[in-house]
């Protein structure tokens, strides 16, 4: 067998976007809707590109399917790829006097709901300047952001502010508080507010969320976390269960708090701030189209 591969042509690319889009759905079955074309014609390119590569890039079967490590590898290599034709796209647009391509950027959930977050009118003034740009937009959690940046998965997230890698740049953007919530079910609902002590509250099982962010009260609870989320709608399913105690983002609960559903617990004793920040490589590694939605991003923030 040849070690050597090829330059890649029109129909490797074409090949490499089917895997792409496998992948990020999760299978063949589910591509199908993103791609236009049938299950039988996804497998059939998936294996041509097996062989054109010399890898197997995934196994599926009843367990469902999976990448292989070399397919993981080329996943990574693919993003890569593609968005460096997605920025030599947009660098000649912009030689030509016209922005084309398109955008990637992710956020974190439960932010719009905040008022503070202003990310739908930076995403109105992007496309009413650069219409012809394709905006994708991912909600992840916030411990696969840095990946998805590192990857070029997308160019600009919004994230906690939290420790991440050095090439990442952190802008903030706007602030949330959090308070400590029980469901209706739960024996503290309704306990009056001055039997509400630190320590009663410390000795509840309590879900923490399963990526580091700096609360300000990681001693409060006397015992390790009963349960573990990695979203705040997970965090929220595991308080109104009326099992466990848990922090959440006020406006985010309010809708639960307004029916009855959660309380706050002392938010004059445990409640802190987060803030919300815009998260990217140095500005200068940026393609212009995240530039221009950055500034757009930062610009819709200040008001």
């Amino acid at each position: 067998m040849s070690l050597h591969v090829p330059p890649l042509s029109d129909v490797d690319l074409r090949q490499l976007r089917i895997f792409r889009s496998v992948v990020e759905n999760g299978g063949f079955t589910p591509a199908q809707a993103e791609l236009g074309i049938s299950r039988s014609t996804i497998s059939a390119q998936m294996a041509a590109l097996e062989t054109r590569l010399g890898l197997t890039l995934c196994r599926r079967g009843r367990s469902g399917f999976a990448l292989t490590d070399h397919g993981q590898k080329v996943y990574a290599e693919t993003i890569k790829c593609f968005a460096a034709l997605d920025n030599f796209r947009s660098e000649v647009g912009v030689m030509r006097g016209r922005l084309v391509g398109e955008l990637r950027i992710g956020t974190v959930d439960a932010v719009v709901e905040n008022p503070r977050c202003a990310l739908d009118a930076a995403i109105a003034a992007f496309n009413q300047a650069v219409p012809d740009v394709h905006v994708t937009l991912t909600v992840v959690s916030p411990n696969q952001i840095e990946s998805a940046l590192l990857n070029r998965q997308m160019e600009i997230a919004i994230v906690p502010n939290q420790p991440m890698n050095a090439a990442v740049q952190l802008q903030q953007l706007f602030h949330e508080e959090q308070n400590l919530y029980c469901g209706a079910r739960h024996p503290l609902f309704g306990a009056e507010a001055k039997q509400l002590t630190l320590d009663r509250l410390g000795a509840q099982a309590h879900a923490r969320r399963g990526y580091a962010i700096a609360t300000g009260y990681g001693t409060l609870f006397a015992d390790p976390p009963a349960a573990t989320a990695y979203s705040m709608e997970g965090l929220a399913h595991l308080v109104l269960s009326g099992r466990f105690v848990s922090f959440l983002p006020r406006h985010y609960a309010a809708q639960w708090v307004d029916t009855g559903r959660m309380r706050a617990l002392r938010p004059d004793l445990v409640s802190f701030g987060v803030a919300l920040c815009a998260a990217h490589f140095p500005v200068p590694a940026l393609s212009e189209i995240a530039r221009v939605f950055r500034q757009h991003l930062i610009e819709a923030h200040r008001g």
